[in-house]
């Protein structure tokens, strides 16, 4: 392919979006069909009449470096707003050759709608769709709640009249940005709540049930932190971890508590040497159970839990 010549307009890059929604704004900022803007990228193929909202597109490490010099943007700044086209997602194939693809589901996670507002304090006015580990997204900015519904009337639920739910994903997110194990943490809290005698809706059984979950399961997973904390640290004792299952049943209730004693068998004290200054890096470790956190795996992959997460009826959106 001859070298890619640099596009006249710029299109202001959105973090966490998806490559297909990005390079469908390109193409329509530069008037052109994406079928047609996909042949300056490489050679591909792709289900008929897909849309970003449907799929994800994926590229090998040529196309990659092709549309980066395209847009005029580097390497870098692609791969910290567009994930797709982070190293573990790219598709195999000559170092040389550019080579796209676009199938009717993303390889992994989902595509999401990005809030409309925190777009357009980017300048972007056409909608943008991310792609997510999870079905859903909250914006703690403008308190909406978007999924992955494709219902073109109500793209989003406002959720400012809820504090409690805005104040919980705030909690969540400091959880999962502190490393690995805060993300696991809160796919077991996930998982925990999807125990039968808990009696919760469990997960894709109405579009709602993030938001009715979340809190809860926000407080649980802070409340494993604490345990885990002292687990990854080799200082967690046995009869450390019957007082903490006690007390966790006291505070949160006894069917919270039968539950985590599920959970907590998975997570008995370590044995050996920890590794060093753990203490200051507890986040950053992985210890049985959990071996690996895979960027675009859902709460449901992650957590440990050997029961179901997700309801068994199929999904009553997206």
């Amino acid at each position: 392919m001859d070298h890619a010549r640099s596009l006249p307009y710029r299109v202001p890059l959105v973090d966490g979006e998806s490559t297909g929604s990005y390079v469908t704004r390109l193409a329509i900022r530069h008037g052109q069909p994406v079928s047609h803007f996909l042949t300056t990228v490489g050679e591909g193929r792709s289900a008929a009449s897909v849309d970003p909202w449907q799929s994800e597109l994926y590229v090998n490490r040529a196309a990659r470096r092709q549309l980066a010099a395209m847009t005029g943007r580097s390497l870098d700044q692609l791969t910290r707003a567009l994930v797709s086209l982070r190293d573990e997602h790219l598709l195999p194939g000559s170092a040389e050759n550019p080579v796209w693809k676009w199938p009717w589901r993303p390889h992994s996670g989902y595509v999401v709608r990005a809030c409309a507002l925190c777009a357009a304090r980017r300048g972007v006015l056409d909608p943008v769709w991310l792609i997510r580990p999870d079905s859903w997204h909250i914006c703690v900015r403008h308190g909406r709640f978007h999924d992955n519904s494709h219902d073109g009337r109500d793209t989003f639920i406002d959720v400012s009249p809820a504090p409690h739910v805005i104040q919980a994903e705030r909690r969540r997110l400091r959880l999962v940005r502190s490393g690995p194990a805060g993300r696991l943490l809160v796919a077991d809290a996930f998982g925990v709540l999807a125990h039968e005698a808990v009696r919760l809706p469990r997960l894709g059984s109405s579009r709602t049930t993030p938001l009715r979950l979340l809190p809860i399961a926000v407080r649980v997973a802070f409340r494993m932190a604490s345990l885990e904390q002292r687990r990854l640290e080799h200082r967690l004792r046995p009869d450390e971890h019957q007082r903490w299952l006690e007390q966790a049943a006291k505070d949160l209730g006894w069917r919270l508590g039968t539950a985590l004693v599920e959970w907590s068998r998975k997570h008995p004290p370590l044995e050996g040497v920890p590794a060093e200054h753990a203490q200051q890096r507890w986040q950053l470790l992985l210890a049985a159970p959990h071996q690996d956190v895979p960027e675009m795996a859902p709460v449901d992959k992650l957590a440990c839990v050997p029961w179901e997460i997700l309801a068994r009826s199929p999904r009553p959106y997206g």
